[in-house]
């Protein structure tokens, strides 16, 4: 069946209308002159303009074409075709001889396919450019159900490229994009999910085969070899090139050979130019099991109420010469699946997807990471596309330009650069100042006194960016002063302090400020009152941990302020001892916010009082410790409703939600989940803490676990969510892990946020079992960067570096620790042990681990130290040989501690099987009647690297 019926073509061809009349859409299809089958991803373009696009998986274009011209038509394997551009819109059926085949005068042997490609792939690093690239591209999707248009969109890239992802990742940004209207759907969830495809264009980099060296599963991973046989079929000359062509199937059915394709090769070189690939059927069986959108795919499948399976994927990858190396030019890939749904009726439906990513521009001068405007890997490149469509920047850009101009490119990273505030965040890379010792070391002037309670009264002026306020600090004495450190912004201005009624002299260096008391106290309990004013510092979420006050509007376009002070420390807004090492033992919170606003801060509310016709003074009591970053307050036109949730011991808790009046209806409908996920909680880590204070909800311009009192962010603009977000149970987390229990030193915040990410972990566990839960968790690797060490620099207030590792690569060690221990009932005992031990207190990483050690009756030091203070991930190397009735396995580590001994499982035909017990030196072990092919390390439940010898 042709690809493009005619409703489908005028749909298309109406939608890359442009205003100038004088553009026509030519339509064709390429095809083998031979055989008369489409040849896939061949190149179409015109020979005087810049207009190009590519054939998609069954040779189907289209191009737009302004005038008389030529068109060019090229494919590798086949001589290149010009053919004038007919005056008519009549489809085109263009034909391509087979390029050239060389034959040689006398052929005693035929070159060695298994030896071809083993050098070929050792020239990888020769052949291609290694530095990190600055790329343009041009990225269509088309996805169709049958012949229904679901989701087609144009977008042109901005492209940061990374070799391979070890230490970094490839970064894309949108520059411009358009994409087709769809019709309103009568079931808007599940074609949105269907239509919406978790970014492509990601996915589409990482195809290259510069990527496969080390990956588990590519054929061009010498790991792999032994799975494939490499058949040289024969050489042919394009142009003044001579390639040699490969194709590549399985030895024999395995579940581990995923792909057949073939490989051509530049004789002179051995560089690899182009990669057909195709799945074969286990391939498609390990990627409805494993590769369908990972744990996103499981959750929604099982939501829905529906499935996807792959039938086929067929994937074209070519590259092109630039400046003496090869540079990826484009990948094209077309996905075949059906789609299935007992509760719509549907069955075996056919779903096609296109998706083509063609580089129009390579730059390798002084390329860097991109600072801001980052697309997700969980978004759909259409979703990243704005309603609007932009006719003057789309006039000039046909449907392929070959490369971006100069003015759109600067215009756009300026726009984007520019905007990041000149700061300066204390980090290894840029050392650390007077400055951050005041604010991160505890010096004999905070440690000789231990905050008790604070009473917090402040009136906050959203509209002026304005705050003023008072707080009383009630201490206990520790050791005998007179003078000692409290915290407040240098941009705040202090109007007095006060000790007993009465102005006491304080001096001020940086945020530090040094009061001085008429007498020296010995013991017992003192206070005193510092009243300031202010504009704090703005919040700037592109920066991390760059905390201070967020003005923000909702969708109603009313003021929307919330305070987030993590990182940053809670003494931008507010006077303080602001170290995590002490927190008070309860606290009273009053915000003043101007008439017809409500104010939510943590705690219970005592009440509200009307102020004039100008006010409202609310006012709030923590009956708990509470660290000082949790202290907060988020302004805004909300409604609020209350439920009640039934403890695990039979105590009641008061849910109180404060979400914005747009989205009422839906919060009452999602929120009775969160009493399924404070039960989950509960069993895996012991009762809520805060019982006395209750435990909110609050809709927020940004997420922030601020004790009871837990913002979301905006989530619930989403209409098409389905189950409690993620985002809330990470959130939530945290009033067991950094609330409840909270990090002495901010360099130690793995322990807030490792727990709480592996918290999400535990949801999916209980939501929808293990299986799913492991996939969740083996998916994160790919946010790990290993930088830096997770645990941070000490005394300094360490928290502007890689902190992306403290959630992911922190969670990882958790589950791998997990593994450890003999059974899942020892893990939630040990969960449930730390908070009893340590509820209510701070505490160091060093404490913890010992604790754990303890607990678990393993020296657990060597584990922690590699996991926690070296960015190294532990490699595992083995070799495997062959012996009569069983297989020889050779193993050991490779760390930066010294003896590290970490056991780990090994699997047989993917199932568990046994453990090893690998340390620095080589070990032996035999295992009887298994072969190679069927062994392989538990990489998804373990956090390490794997090197087979």
């Amino acid at each position: 069946m042709r690809f493009f019926s005619l409703a489908l073509l005028g749909t298309l061809c109406s939608l890359l209308a442009f205003s100038q009349s004088t553009y026509r859409i030519i339509s064709g299809k390429i095809l083998d002159a031979q055989h008369g089958t489409p040849l896939p991803y061949a190149s179409v373009q015109v020979q005087q303009g810049s207009s190009r696009t590519a054939a998609n998986a069954h040779g189907d274009f289209l191009l737009k074409v302004a005038g008389p011209d030529s068109l060019v038509i090229t494919s590798m394997g086949y001589r290149r075709k010009v053919i004038p551009i007919p005056p008519d819109d009549r489809h085109l059926d263009i034909y391509l001889e087979t390029a050239t085949l060389e034959l040689a005068t006398v052929t005693i042997s035929s070159p060695n396919g298994q030896a071809l490609m083993e050098k070929a792939v050792a020239r990888i690093t020769a052949n291609y450019d290694t530095a990190r690239l600055r790329l343009s591209a041009f990225y269509r999707e088309d996805i169709r159900l049958q012949e229904d248009t679901l989701n087609y969109s144009e977008s042109v890239l901005d492209i940061f490229k990374v070799f391979q992802q070890t230490g970094q990742q490839d970064q894309i940004r949108l520059v411009k994009g358009r994409k087709h209207q769809t019709r309103p759907r009568d079931d808007p969830r599940f074609y949105n999910w269907i239509s919406n495809i978790t970014n492509t264009a990601y996915s589409s980099l990482a195809e290259d085969v510069q990527k496969g060296l080390d990956a588990p599963r590519s054929f061009i991973n010498p790991d792999n070899f032994y799975l494939y046989k490499f058949v040289y079929r024969e050489a042919i000359m394009e142009g003044d090139r001579r390639l040699l062509i490969i194709d590549y199937l399985p030895r024999k059915p395995h579940k581990k050979a995923l792909t057949k394709g073939t490989v051509y090769l530049e004789d002179s070189s051995l560089a690899i130019v182009k990669v057909v690939w195709s799945l074969t059927p286990e391939g498609a069986n390990w990627i409805n099991k494993h590769g369908m959108g990972g744990v996103a795919y499981t959750v929604m499948s099982r939501l829905m109420k529906a499935s996807l399976q792959f039938q086929d994927a067929i994937t074209s990858i070519q590259y092109k010469p630039y400046k003496g190396k090869w540079y990826l030019d484009q990948v094209h890939r077309h996905w075949e699946l059906t789609v299935n749904s007992r509760s719509r009726n549907v069955h075996d439906v056919p779903w096609r997807g296109d998706f083509l990513l063609q580089v129009t521009g390579i730059s390798t001068d002084s390329v860097k990471p991109f600072e801001a405007g980052i697309a997700s890997k969980s978004a759909a490149v259409g979703q990243l596309i704005p309603q609007r469509y932009d006719t003057a920047f789309w006039e000039n850009f046909n449907i392929l330009l070959p490369d971006i101009p100069d003015s759109v490119m600067r215009t756009t990273v300026k726009k984007i650069v520019d905007t990041v505030p000149p700061v300066r965040l204390s980090n290894r890379e840029n050392g650390f100042t007077r400055r951050d010792t005041l604010r991160g070391l505890l010096t004999p002037l905070r440690t000789c006194y231990d905050v008790t309670f604070y009473n917090l009264d402040v009136i906050v002026s959203p509209e002026k960016k304005y705050i003023r306020g008072r707080n009383d600090i009630q201490f206990k004495v520790i050791t005998p002063f007179n003078r000692f450190q409290v915290d407040l912004y240098a941009n705040m201005k202090i109007d007095s302090v006060l000790y007993h009624g009465k102005p006491v002299p304080y001096t001020r260096e940086y945020d530090a400020v040094f009061i001085t008391l008429p007498d020296t106290l010995t013991s017992g309990i003192a206070a005193v009152t510092i009243v300031y004013q202010g504009q704090p510092q703005e919040g700037d979420a592109r920066l991390a941990m760059y905390g201070g006050i967020l003005y923000d509007k909702d969708p109603a376009g009313n003021p929307w302020t919330q305070m987030v002070c993590q990182g940053s420390g809670a003494s931008l807004w507010w006077p303080n001892k602001d170290h995590q090492s002490d927190e008070p033992d309860s606290m009273r919170i009053a915000v003043t916010v101007p008439a017809g606003y409500m104010e939510v801060s943590n705690g219970q509310l005592l009440g509200s009082t009307t102020i004039g016709d100008s006010a409202t003074r609310y006012e709030w009591r923590v009956s708990y410790p509470i660290n000082n970053y949790n202290v907060s307050f988020c302004i805004g036109k909300y409604s609020h409703f209350t439920d009640k949730y039934l403890s695990s011991s039979g105590d009641t808790l008061l849910l109180d939600y404060y979400v914005l009046p747009a989205h009422l209806d839906r919060a009452r409908k999602l929120f009775p989940e969160v009493k399924q996920m404070l039960a989950t909680f509960e069993r895996d880590f012991g009762p809520y803490p805060f019982p006395r204070d209750g435990f909110k909800l609050v809709e927020s311009p940004y997420p922030m676990e601020h004790q009871s009192s837990v913002c979301f962010g905006k989530i619930l603009s989403d209409t098409s969510l389905l189950m409690l977000p993620s985002i809330i149970w990470h959130e939530s987390a945290h009033e067991w892990w950094g609330n409840a229990i909270t990090s002495k030193d901010i360099a130690d915040m793995w322990i807030h946020e490792g727990f709480a990410t592996y918290a999400e972990v535990l949801m999916t566990e209980a939501l929808f079992g293990k299986e799913v839960a492991s996939a969740m968790v083996a998916e994160s690797r790919g946010e790990v960067r290993n930088r830096e060490s997770i645990i941070g620099v000490y005394n300094v207030n360490h928290i502007h570096y890689e902190i992306a590792d403290m959630y992911a690569k922190a969670s990882l060690v958790l589950h791998t620790l997990r593994q450890l221990l003999p059974a899942d009932s020892t893990w939630f005992a040990l969960l449930r042990a730390i908070q009893q031990e340590y509820r209510y207190k701070t505490v160091s990483s060093d404490s913890l681990e010992a604790f754990i050690s303890h607990q678990t009756k393993k020296n657990l030091k060597p584990f922690f130290d590699q996991y926690l203070r070296h960015t190294a991930i532990p490699r595992l190397e083995y070799a495997l040989k062959p012996t009569s009735g069983g297989l020889q396995v050779r193993y050991r580590w490779v760390a930066d501690v010294a003896g590290f001994d970490m056991p780990v499982k090994y699997l047989v035909n993917e199932a568990p099987a046994g453990w090893l017990y690998p340390g620095s030196n080589w070990k032996e072990t035999t295992l009887k009647n298994v072969q190679a092919a069927d062994f392989a390390v538990d990489e998804q439940n373990f956090y390490i690297t794997v090197n087979k010898n």
